[in-house]
């Protein structure tokens, strides 16, 4: 898990990032009265390797949002939805990229300082459209952190009752009470950056998982047994490949689902600032390269995921192994596995979710009996609706189609529109005319997303 957080943050709330290799917060050589943590800072600007760059932004990306891939696929069919996943990581590179142009444009090295740099993407929007842009900026991050936490407690709920074999959502409600509620409330959660990795980690076993529970084969179109379930099991038929979108409403449904998972704008910018010699050269390599390791895990659990079970295949692809899996064989006990390291990182991630979430909404709380009021706000709604027979796809889609668009495609293409500076690597007409696309799918992930999320709601969709 990683977010971006306003300037007016402390240092104790500096994304999360493997340690030892922190994203540094922006060095602003003008402000003496920052003295010597300034200074600090400074250290970390420029301090990374690209290699590190891309490593950290991998690790930023890769994580539970993957789960949902292989059903989007069956709603927008293996041909059509492999299509939109490598166009969408299109504009997720276009996005990163635009951002990198304005980060060094507004906040260029000083002649003769230390580097410096614009601390998140925040910020930068912030910098670039004033008030508004804070603004907006604040409502994106509280509605992104609550309604990812939302998201991860359905998982959650799914992945403990699938451990324990008993009711999902009371085990939930025992993790959220017991530890999730606690950690959330504190004023200080840095000590839970170690863990950041965990995501990535566990985002790669559940790949491998699925790639070993493949029925491999000379089959086309996938080199696999299609439809028949993992390895192993007597499952039966589980319907027919699907090449295109069932309907708009699916399509319109399913594409928010895409944007979750390749959302690496928000993360890009603190990563970017720890890259030792930014030339343009080096931050398209830092975009590419990261990117494309992203591409290759997502396309291999989408393509593989929903290649297994086709039109049975379930919002969280672990639901779907895990049902057909047979008791005592090798793909039953790697889905176990899975299960449980996804449910120790998302437990140890939901505390900073929801103290995002309270940073943001509550900036200035900070008594204890402020801190533990609205974190018990946070986290028990969110409970409380988890709890409930909400549909992980929905809940993703809706939250997606909101925050995801506007931070990935939306909020990049409008400053770019409306600043229009040069660019030492791409034409600039070039780079304008990927704005424009990037907004009008934008706005057709937004609306389109809410419209048919909701209508998917009134005609029974899962």
């Amino acid at each position: 898990l990683v977010l971006g957080y306003s300037a007016q943050m402390p240092v104790d709330s500096a994304p999360l990032l493997p340690a030892g290799e922190e994203g540094c917060h922006a060095v602003d050589v003008a402000d003496e009265h920052h003295g010597g943590r300034a200074a600090d800072q400074a250290k970390h600007v420029c301090s990374v390797g690209l290699g590190g760059c891309v490593a950290n932004l991998v690790l930023a990306v890769l994580g539970a949002g993957q789960l949902v891939l292989p059903y989007a696929l069956s709603q927008l069919g293996l041909g059509f939805g492999l299509v939109a996943l490598l166009a969408f990581g299109v504009l997720s590179i276009h996005s990163c990229y635009t951002l990198s142009v304005y980060e060094l444009h507004f906040r260029p090295d000083p002649p003769g300082g230390p580097p410096a740099c614009i601390e998140s993407y925040a910020e930068l929007v912030t910098r670039v459209l004033g008030r508004l842009g804070s603004t907006v900026c604040a409502a994106l991050l509280a509605m992104y952190a609550w309604g990812g936490a939302l998201s991860f407690l359905v998982i959650l709920k799914g992945e403990l009752g699938s451990l324990t074999g008993l009711d999902g959502g009371l085990c939930l409600t025992a993790v959220a009470t017991l530890f999730i509620f606690p950690l959330s409330s504190c004023k200080d959660l840095s000590a839970l950056k170690p863990t950041a990795p965990l995501g990535c980690a566990a985002a790669i076993f559940i790949t491998v998982v699925v790639l070993l529970s493949t029925r491999w084969s000379w089959e086309a179109p996938l080199g696999a047994a299609v439809c028949r379930g993992p390895a192993g099991s007597d499952a039966g038929g589980t319907g027919s490949l699907r090449w295109l979108p069932s309907s708009m409403t699916s399509l319109a449904a399913s594409l928010p689902l895409l944007s979750f998972a390749l959302n690496s704008s928000w993360a890009y910018i603190p990563i970017l600032c720890t890259l030792k010699d930014r030339r343009p050269v080096r931050y398209a390599s830092l975009i590419a390269g990261s990117n494309a390791v992203i591409l290759a895990n997502y396309v291999l659990i989408a393509a593989y995921g929903y290649g297994m079970f086709c039109e049975e295949t379930e919002p969280n692809i672990l639901d779907s192994l895990g049902g057909a899996a047979a008791p005592g064989t090798t793909v039953e006990v790697l889905v176990r596995l899975a299960r449980g390291a996804l449910a120790a990182q998302l437990s140890l991630a939901l505390p900073m979710r929801f103290f995002v979430a309270r940073r943001t909404v509550g900036a200035g709380v900070s008594s204890l009996f402020g801190r533990v009021l609205l974190s018990a706000s946070l986290v028990g709604s969110a409970t409380f609706l988890a709890v409930l027979p909400l549909s992980l796809a929905l809940v993703l889609g809706v939250t997606s189609s909101v925050c995801a668009s506007m931070i990935i495609y939306i909020l990049p293409a409008l400053v770019d529109l409306k600043f229009r500076v040069d660019d030492p690597l791409i034409p600039r007409s070039l780079r304008l005319a990927g704005s424009a696309v990037s907004l009008l799918v934008g706005l057709f992930v937004m609306i389109g997303g809410l419209a048919g999320n909701f209508l998917g709601i009134a005609v029974g969709g899962r």
